[in-house]
């Protein structure tokens, strides 16, 4: 299991101006090809091969179980899988998610240790919600821990892939991976002042975080 460069249990990070850039250790390992395609419901040892693969990465497979039966839990890693590389969500192995994999496997597996860059970031307010946009060089998801106190995040579990807000709330985007991140916060409280920092998880479970605890605030 890949470790995080940072072992830190708690940080309040209130006075850092500049992105923050976690990432996995890099440590290689060997995996087996993947040899057919396969479905929900197959058994055998290309289903124990395709969870040893997954499992080495939390936020394509944070459940990590290795049964050798391909049910639900192996189905919800294929759809996150194929979300992150950009295909339709089927819940199977087809001809195209099978290529990807096996050339993953065949490169290392899970080897970018490299955090996503972030930049160009907007926040609109409303009343009542305020809208974040801005973009990431490589396929990623977005969140924004956001609280009327000064945010405090920890590095979380491995359920997370990365840090977990410690007060306060989360908001999430789309549940697809991309570069154009937008996340949108409703049921604020007008004219109130809002500290917050945004957050973007690559496909292999690196992390940056930027505009740490910087604040907006909602309109009368």
């Amino acid at each position: 299991m890949k470790t995080k460069i940072f072992n830190i249990k708690f940080l309040t990070l209130s006075v850092l101006a500049l992105p923050v850039f976690l990432g996995l250790s890099g440590v290689s390992k060997a995996y087996t090809q993947i040899t057919t395609q396969l479905d929900p419901g197959a058994r055998g040892a290309n289903v124990t091969n395709l969870q040893s693969f997954f499992a080495d990465n939390a936020s394509i497979y944070p459940e990590g179980m290795v049964t050798g039966y391909y049910g639900g839990l192996t189905k919800a890693a294929v759809n996150r899988f194929q979300a992150a590389y950009g295909f339709s969500q089927v819940g199977r192995v087809g001809p195209m998610t099978l290529s990807k994999i096996n050339s993953l496997i065949a490169n290392g597996g899970w080897g970018d240790s490299l955090a996503p860059i972030m930049y160009s970031s907007t926040v609109n307010t409303g009343n009542n919600s305020a809208t974040f946009n801005w973009s990431v060089n490589e396929n990623s998801s977005a969140r924004v821990f956001y609280s009327t106190n000064v945010v405090t995040i920890n590095e979380g579990d491995i359920n997370s892939a990365g840090f977990a807000v410690v007060n306060g709330n989360t908001a999430f985007g789309s549940n697809v991976a991309g570069t154009s991140q937008q996340v949108t916060i409703s049921g604020l409280q007008p004219n109130t002042t809002y500290y917050y920092m945004l957050v973007s998880t690559d496909v292999n479970g690196n992390v940056s975080v930027s505009n740490v605890n910087n604040t907006f605030k909602t309109t009368n």
